[in-house]
């Protein structure tokens, strides 16, 4: 590894002129800008990179993040992954990574990673709050969850304004006939309160919701979505919804299959709508027509506020976009 002194050697000069140049403080000790241009060409020539240890021991950024994560499984985190990667690449920042295994409960203990001296902390997921956080906020680090959660001092939560996109959305299906609108999803925290707002939203939009086909399956993950529909399907007969909105991508993807085995076409026979525009939503037979959660937006507020960017402490809210694909129809006039 390139050391401040390799620098130094090559160039003549003292360790502490090129350890003030790299950190910015050179002019204060009446350093020509010539200079330290030299000192920052010869750096970037050599590939130095500054040692987290030695930042840490001076108490100075370790320019080191750590990324926390609900569910591996979700393709929705892991697009959130590849944006926090390319900005902290951009940025010559450290990703720590961890999180939940695939299929384990949504929950792990982040003590660990205080031995890193983290400039920050990334919490990706609703409703969940890792073990150890506590601490984290108690030391000054700065806090970020991406997604709904308890009010924490010290943490800013990024939220997406889902019942603005329901109502969007909601609008959307009426302007297209449809007065009756079901829902499939399942027992988790966030999809419950994704029922509640389309309940809300409805009632608002004067379309009457019917309870019996409103369904949460017991299934988690995917398979949620196939198990829920299936029992929509058995509930309500010849008196089926002409829409359907699934909670999240997934659950609408192996819905999709659960009406294929009914011999039902969408959007012939029903149309269907989603949330978040997973990449997998525009490659379905049909394309599924969702709301877009505005992930680069969300990360690049998160990284923000994580390299200190933004003071804001306060709830940041931002709003998805009505992407209309082809698993929604207009309902035929008689």
């Amino acid at each position: 590894m390139v050391t401040q002194k390799d620098i130094a050697r090559r160039l003549g000069i003292s360790a502490s002129l090129v350890s003030r140049a790299l950190s910015g403080t050179a002019v204060n000790i009446g350093a020509s800008a010539e200079t330290v241009e030299r000192i920052r060409a010869e750096a970037a020539r050599l590939n130095y990179r500054p040692s987290a240890a030695a930042l840490t021991l001076r108490g100075t950024s370790t320019q080191t993040l750590a990324v926390v994560i609900k569910n591996f499984d979700d393709a929705f985190f892991g697009r959130m992954i590849a944006e926090f990667e390319a900005l902290a690449a951009a940025k010559q920042y450290t990703l720590l990574l961890t999180g939940c295994p695939p299929g384990a409960e949504p929950q792990v203990d982040i003590h660990s990673l205080a031995k890193y001296q983290l400039d920050g902390v990334a919490i990706v997921g609703s409703d969940f709050t890792p073990v150890g956080l506590t601490d984290f906020i108690a030391r000054g680090v700065r806090v970020v969850r991406i997604g709904s959660g308890p009010r924490m001092v010290g943490v800013t939560n990024i939220v997406g304004d889902i019942e603005h996109g329901l109502a969007e959305l909601v609008k959307y299906l009426a302007e297209l006939g449809h007065r009756d609108i079901g829902y499939i999803g399942d027992e988790t925290e966030p999809n419950r309160r994704r029922e509640q707002q389309l309940v809300t939203t409805l009632k608002r939009a004067d379309l009457l919701p019917r309870p019996t086909c409103f369904v949460r399956s017991r299934l988690t993950g995917a398979e949620a979505g196939y198990d829920a529909m299936h029992t929509l399907l058995k509930r309500c007969g010849d008196l089926r919804p002409t829409a359907i909105i699934a909670a999240e991508d997934a659950l609408a993807q192996t819905a999709l299959r659960a009406l294929f085995e009914r011999n039902l076409r969408v959007p012939a026979d029903l149309s269907l709508a989603s949330v978040d525009d997973i990449p997998g939503a525009r490659m379905t037979i049909p394309a599924l027509t969702t709301l877009r959660q505005p992930i680069s937006e969300m990360v690049q507020r998160a990284f923000e506020i994580l390299v200190g960017n933004d003071t804001s402490k306060e709830q940041i809210v931002v709003r998805p976009e009505l992407v209309v694909r082809e698993s929604c129809a207009r309902i035929p006039k008689l």
